[in-house]
């Protein structure tokens, strides 16, 4: 049941207009304006407010432009009843926000009917605002979910990773976090290539799978200690084209979507260099894209700063130093001047992983 407020100082019209709505509506009647006021800022808002114009103290006007500043009753539809016959008094109540004016002596059925407009607006109202939270409600759930779906894909590419190779697995994880840690200080220096800062949890879920295509590769060559032969090296290499061809091959699934088109980048372009002598495609500088520029660097210090079992790991200082000497030629320079500024937050990560990794945890997060 709507619950409708009248203000007037004329007992009689407060009377006349309670037996008319009583039946409909919670009916609320104020015969002084500042006992109203006093009302509507401690008690819940009324649906409606029936409001006179001419009465002492705190005219209908005044009392108007109270309840339109209010935070709490701004939005509440009023009603003006007036006995003048100036046009000027109507134009200014509309003028104020009135949704309706009503010359008084007020004729109750036609009061009736002018209430009844407004509640079927209140209703159709509340049912569009229903119809809008229940889409936003759906609009959340999915995109909840799609996300889900996301780690739940990295989940278990990642793990049939590292049943193929451990080494991979948990370089996937270290490349991820170090380029992170990159693509941050880029977007918060401004040199950032013009990459969105709204997609940046997406991006670094993409980044995880940029080794999926190792998948395709044999095990005999991907479990392999000691140096590569020409044709075991081809292998290996070709797992950033695997990688994008999958991707490529179910695309059409999901036409624009973000998160397929940065796994794919950083999928097949990650070993690309800056100088146009790496693969697949042979690409330099600009013409790679800007998320397999950074992720290459990240990839370089994750792959020689860890153990494998045919190397020792090297230290953060030649890591840094072998990135440094890169720039321009191995790696973009402005990625390197951003891993440079941030090159100790890398360094604290990577032994806090290694840590993760020794206890036998792989942290997704």
């Amino acid at each position: 049941m709507y619950t409708i407020m009248m203000v007037d100082d004329d007992d009689t019209e407060l009377v006349l207009t309670q037996k008319t709505l009583q039946d409909y509506y919670q009916f609320i009647p104020m015969n002084n304006p500042k006992s109203a006021l006093t009302r509507l800022a401690k008690a819940s808002a009324p649906d409606l407010i029936i409001l006179d114009v001419e009465m002492p103290g705190i005219n209908g006007f005044e009392m108007m432009t109270r309840i339109k500043t209010s935070e709490k009753t701004k939005n509440v539809p009023v009603i003006f009843l007036s006995g003048t016959s100036e046009s000027t008094t109507e134009l200014e109540c509309y003028r104020l926000g009135a949704v309706d004016f009503i010359r008084k002596p007020v004729v109750p059925e036609l009061l009736k009917k002018r209430i009844e407009l407004q509640v079927e607006l209140l209703d159709y109202k509340k049912s569009i605002e229903e119809k809008t939270t229940g889409l936003q409600n759906t609009a959340n759930f999915y995109a909840q979910n799609a996300m889900r779906l996301e780690y739940f894909i990295i989940g278990i590419i990642t793990d049939l990773i590292a049943v193929k190779d451990p080494y991979t697995g948990t370089h996937n994880i270290g490349v991820s976090r170090f380029f992170e840690i990159i693509l941050k200080e880029m977007l918060m220096s401004g040199i950032n290539y013009g990459i969105d800062s709204s997609d940046f949890e997406l991006i670094i879920l993409s980044s995880r799978l940029h080794d999926m295509g190792k998948i395709g590769v044999p095990d005999s060559v991907l479990q392999k200690q000691g140096k590569y032969t020409d044709e075991e090296f081809k292998m290996m290499k070709s797992h950033t084209v695997l990688a994008a061809s999958a991707i490529q091959k179910y695309a059409y699934l999901l036409p624009n979507n973000k998160f397929l088109t940065y796994t794919y980048q950083m999928a097949r372009f990650h070993h690309e260099r800056f100088d146009g002598m790496g693969y697949p495609d042979r690409l330099a500088g600009p013409n790679i894209p800007v998320l397999a520029r950074i992720l290459a660097v990240a990839d370089v210090y994750e792959a020689v700063t860890a153990d494998r079992s045919y190397k020792k790991a090297m230290s953060h200082e030649q890591a840094y130093n072998i990135i440094t000497q890169g720039a321009g030629v191995q790696f973009d320079p402005q990625v390197v001047a951003a891993f440079q500024r941030v090159h100790e937050d890398i360094a604290q990560a990577s032994i806090q992983l290694k840590a993760q990794f020794a206890q036998n945890r792989t942290p997704l997060q």
